[in-house]
């Protein structure tokens, strides 16, 4: 193959583009798409950062390939491109925008014979997040022509576009680059930067700082497709100290948001509290990985802000919100508004409002789920004597000695739900009778039913009940075809014989006989 001569040598911090436009001038003196085409180069492929194109070039010009290829942003899928070793796409570059700074052009002409051959494309301003000349502190600025070979970059071409610019200087004080354009290069050199930003991709870290920063430098109204380069330039500046210290100033950061949007608005709403952050990660055709900072809002929102089961955030189902209303965990707990409010009232987690809705009411998603679990096993207490076949004294009974329980062990229960007796204590108690003591089809005419044995011993039920279900009655039957404590008989005389010397453990009332 023939190569060029003489050569035109590679500038490290140009782009294969720039390199062979350079070329084109030198050798041909026209156009980049003529130069190729006569190396049997396409246009298109070179503009991808096809490795075959070029390695092309390289061996025709006799250019080592490796610093080219280092600086070649290559195409990988969708708008999707890599450089260095990092995936990113395509709006972690300029697109088909030329961004130039035109003190650096005006240098690259200087004292040359050939401007035309001198003037090259640098490879930082291929990065939409450089903005800012690294040499002049100016801000560099976007030019195109409007033709289909914008997508070049080709400076050649655009020589009067670039005269104008150079002819008309930013009228701004220098600045140094930001510190996120700062950290761009140089983790592309392979270097190192803050923890959070360094475990993401190059693009995710970058949107989410500027997106971050739009929110603090110009407040939650301010729209994203608004933005200008500098506006940009300004955002990421401002969230540079957050992302750097990491999650928790972050986290931080966000919650305030929140607290503030919401003493202003009278509820919290993540849209109004997040702005241009909370638009850009609840997008319904968000098609690129956001990246780290989605969960991170998405977990200060569940936290503080009431949600309903199953409703979408940012991308996934909430499955169990921290805080949610009445009214809304009604809905997916499937009992009555006012139930669930009477409940949450026995707990003491709400105070019942006067002259507004209850059912608006914010609580504890995961402590209401918990009372609507253990409510839906209320037994109102005029049912369980029959449950059990027994007395409402022998109930009272049962429930002081904690064989029954209430739904709710509440100092001062107003709530009938809360008086009511826990059917899963019903339940444990008939098992224990069925379980414990032997059926028989005929009592002894000794033992009597539990109820006569306190008439006989003349020993009150609930010292008897403690004898029977404390194990201390061996004489106890269960008559058979008989369910509850009416099947239950006792021996009167081992009760009195027990009671002559009583087992340590028993509750005063052992030592108050019936008169």
């Amino acid at each position: 193959m023939a190569k060029l001569f003489p050569k035109v040598s590679f500038v490290h911090d140009e782009t294969p583009l720039s390199w062979a436009a350079r070329q084109a001038a030198f050798h041909k003196g026209g156009r980049l798409v003529p130069f190729l085409n006569d190396l049997r180069i396409p246009a298109i492929d070179l503009a991808r950062g096809l490795p075959e194109a070029v390695m092309r070039l390289c061996e025709t010009a006799g250019q080592d390939p490796a610093p080219v290829l280092h600086n070649t942003i290559t195409a990988i899928g969708a708008r999707r491109f890599t450089l260095r070793g990092h995936d990113f796409s395509a709006e972690f570059t300029t697109g088909v925008e030329t961004r130039i700074c035109p003190f650096c052009l005006a240098e690259d002409q200087v004292g040359r014979d050939r401007p035309d051959v001198a003037v090259r494309h640098r490879l930082a301003w291929r990065l939409a997040t450089v903005r800012t000349c690294s040499t002049h502190g100016v801000p560099l600025r976007d030019i195109r022509v409007g033709k289909w070979d914008d997508q070049l970059h080709e400076l050649q071409g655009m020589g009067a576009v670039i005269e104008a610019e150079i002819a008309s200087p930013p009228d701004t004080e220098p600045q140094a680059p930001s510190d996120l354009q700062v950290y761009v290069e140089r983790r592309l050199e392979g270097q190192t930067g803050p923890v959070w930003l360094d475990g993401q991709n190059i693009d995710q870290a970058t949107r989410a700082t500027e997106m971050l920063g739009g929110l603090i430098a110009f407040g939650p109204n301010q729209q994203a497709a608004t933005m200008t380069l500098p506006m940009w330039d300004e955002a990421g500046r401002a969230a540079w100290s957050l992302v750097s210290e990491g999650e928790h100033a972050m986290t931080e950061f966000l919650c305030g948001a929140l607290d503030t949007s919401t003493r202003q608005e009278g509820q919290a709403r993540p849209r109004k509290a997040f702005g241009m952050l909370y638009s850009w990660l609840s997008a319904s055709r968000l098609s690129k990985d956001p990246g780290p900072i989605r969960p991170l809002l998405r977990n200060v929102i569940r936290e503080n802000v009431p949600l309903v089961a199953g409703q979408n955030l940012l991308g996934e189902p909430v499955a169990e919100p921290r805080l949610s209303s009445i009214g809304s965990i009604a809905k997916t707990e499937g009992v009555h508004s006012t139930t669930l409010r009477n409940i949450l009232q026995v707990a003491g987690l709400v105070e019942k409002r006067s002259g507004s809705c209850d059912a608006d009411q914010i609580v504890d998603y995961a402590r209401a789920r918990e009372l609507i679990s253990t409510a839906k096993y209320a037994v109102p207490v005029t049912r369980v004597p029959d449950l059990l076949t027994t007395s409402r004294p022998m109930v009272a009974a049962l429930v002081e000695l904690g064989i029954l329980t209430r739904i709710h062990d509440h100092g001062e229960l107003k709530s009938k739900i809360g008086k009511a007796i826990d059917g899963r204590s019903i339940r444990k108690a008939l098992a224990d009778l069925r379980e414990r003591f032997t059926e028989i089809d005929e009592a002894p005419e000794d033992c009597v039913p539990l109820a006569k044995s306190a008439e006989r011993s003349r020993v009150s039920l609930k010292v008897i009940l403690e004898l029977l279900f404390g194990g201390h009655l061996r004489h106890v039957f269960r008559l058979t075809g008989h369910e509850g404590f009416s099947a239950i008989h006792v021996d009167v005389a081992e009760i009195r014989s027990v009671l002559e010397s009583p087992p340590p453990g028993l509750s005063g009332d052992v030592y108050f006989r019936i008169p």
